[in-house]
């Protein structure tokens, strides 16, 4: 006597479950945080949170380094013309005046059409953040040259074994140095 599978709620009404069923998935960190972060931000008028978490490629690493979007408020039902307000340090805001329109450019790229018009610049404190040196390669000795000769491999030449070997000689080249 043969038995006939039974029908589960998960497999009711379907021939064969396309996936297995997960209960605990993992997920990437980017979206958790999303759920977390959204609110905060669309109380100071970011509908995006891309603007913040991506500025330093918006407007690049200098101006990153100086700025800081504070607050984003489109006008009445509108999604369009919208002021940006930007906090930098008193000595950088001139600068930031000269680069005004460039700045309008760079947001209005990344979202995709113009959405600011005017940018407003208020002056401030920022958080400083400690930037640690950039590591140098220094020469290996042969006992490490060797090592990653024997790790990386020495068959064909690839873009992905060139980049394993400048990787390896910058960690051979800087382990005892302090980071």
């Amino acid at each position: 006597m043969v038995k006939e599978p039974q029908n589960n709620k998960r497999t009711r009404g379907k021939e064969k479950p396309s996936k297995a069923y997960r209960r605990f998935k993992t997920s990437q960190a980017s979206i958790v945080a999303r759920h977390l972060i959204s609110p905060a931000m669309r109380a100071k008028g970011f509908a995006q949170t891309e603007i913040v978490a991506r500025w330093a490629h918006i407007v690049g690493s200098d101006l990153a380094a100086a700025t800081l979007p504070v607050r984003l408020v489109f006008p009445r039902g509108e999604r369009m013309g919208a002021k940006l307000t930007i906090r930098s340090e008193s000595a950088f805001a001139p600068l930031l005046m000269h680069k005004s329109e460039r700045i309008i450019e760079m947001v209005n790229s990344f979202f995709g059409y113009g959405a600011v018009a005017k940018l407003e610049i208020k002056q401030g404190p920022l958080q400083r953040t400690t930037r640690k040196p950039q590591l140098e390669k220094k020469p290996l000795d042969v006992k490490d040259e060797q090592k990653l000769k024997m790790l990386v491999g020495t068959k064909e030449e690839s873009p992905l074994r060139d980049a394993l070997k400048s990787l390896g000689e910058l960690v051979l080249s800087n382990k005892n140095a302090k980071t």
